[in-house]
């Protein structure tokens, strides 16, 4: 790479979700790929909502090297910096737009555009957002690298197959509407009442503390479900480890990194059928044991509770050969993705002159 190459640090400051784990995992590898080191510039305390952006476009713009290329890996970036690579990780705010505040989805939906306009080069993470992007930002799809995402290395099968006493689905994500934990907690309400799952099931729910009032739940008992806030990545990766299956909802993701890491460490998945989930998911598990059976998981569709439910009771009422095997695809599947080809295809991306 001619230029030196310097990062928009500002995610340091703040919770690991799926947009810092890409900025980590890509960052620690670039300067392999770009032959220098990457100098990092980042704020000197965290700031969020405003004062952020403010830090980002008049105190940033003023510490980067003359002639270096500016990576901006968090979705925002400076306007006054043309030679940059920002990655905008998903449409949300134009597709979903009930999902953030009024201030937020304002300044994004303004924002972004101009941003993608000026700077030299625009990174997604999946090709369902690179349509929805090109769309919204007002450039041509040619114009918007693909640079995926990947399962960190750290998140791997068990040694030892783990027997698992109790039926165990485990679920990751936030209490954003978008991921859809309304209708999975009425799927599972719905089988409980009716006797069709296993007395000792279980429903464990990581990265959110159980709501008060919950999508008109209220404060309304949940039979069978743990939810669990935020863990570890050791803790995280020993739920997925133990799971009998991992469940995700959502009916919107730029690219959904939970599911990566459930088959990453061999978990059989059930996952929406929506947005950019069935390029992460790969072809439906057929169902038969064998060295030619192919597919990782199972979809459903998010908007309906039956159809949740039903794929629910299907996994929980599975063979364990059918287990075995699936959870054996999930691992297959999951060492097609790797961070040292999103790096290099962020490297690739990177604007030299």
């Amino acid at each position: 790479m001619s230029r030196p190459l310097t990062l928009n640090a500002r995610f340091r400051h703040r919770p690991v979700t799926g947009v810092e784990r890409f900025a980590i995992e890509v960052v620690k590898r670039l300067p392999a790929r770009t032959g220098a080191e990457v100098a990092e510039i980042e704020p000197s305390a965290p700031l969020a909502g405003l004062r952020g952006h403010a830090w980002e476009q008049w105190v940033l713009p003023r510490k980067i090297e003359t002639g270096s290329t500016l990576f901006s890996p968090c979705n925002t970036g400076p306007l006054t910096v043309r030679n940059q690579l920002v990655v905008i990780h998903d449409a949300a705010v134009w597709d979903h737009p009930e999902a953030f505040s009024c201030q937020f989805g304002t300044l994004y939906r303004q924002l972004l555009p101009a941003l993608a306009k000026r700077v030299a080069a625009v990174g997604t993470v999946s090709e369902f957002s690179r349509g929805r992007l090109s769309r919204y930002l007002g450039i041509s799809e040619e114009r918007i690298h693909v640079l995926g995402n990947a399962a960190s290395s750290s998140f791997q099968p068990p040694v030892q197959p783990k027997a698992v006493a109790t039926p165990t689905i485990l679920c990751v994500g936030s209490l954003d509407p978008r991921k859809n934990f309304n209708r999975l907690v009425d799927a599972w309400i719905q089988l409980s009442d009716s006797g069709k799952l296993p007395e000792d099931a279980r429903l464990k729910i990581i990265g959110s503390a159980k709501p008060t009032n919950f999508s008109g739940f209220e404060a309304k008992d949940f039979p069978g479900i743990s939810w669990l806030g935020r863990v570890s990545d050791e803790a995280l990766i020993e739920h997925y480890q133990s799971a009998t299956a991992f469940v995700f909802p959502s009916f919107y993701e730029g690219f959904g990194l939970p599911p990566l890491e459930a088959m990453a460490c061999g978990c059989p998945v059930l996952l929406s059928h929506a947005a950019s989930l069935p390029e992460v998911g790969g072809i439906e598990f057929n169902g038969r044991t064998g060295d030619d059976s192919e597919g990782a998981v199972f979809y459903f569709d998010p908007l309906s509770i039956n159809d949740i439910a039903d794929s629910l009771v299907r996994v929980l009422e599975m063979a364990p050969s059918l287990v075995l095997q699936m959870s054996r695809n999930a691992i297959a599947h999951a060492s097609g993705f790797s961070w040292d080809s999103v790096a290099d295809r962020t490297r690739a991306a990177l604007p030299d002159s």
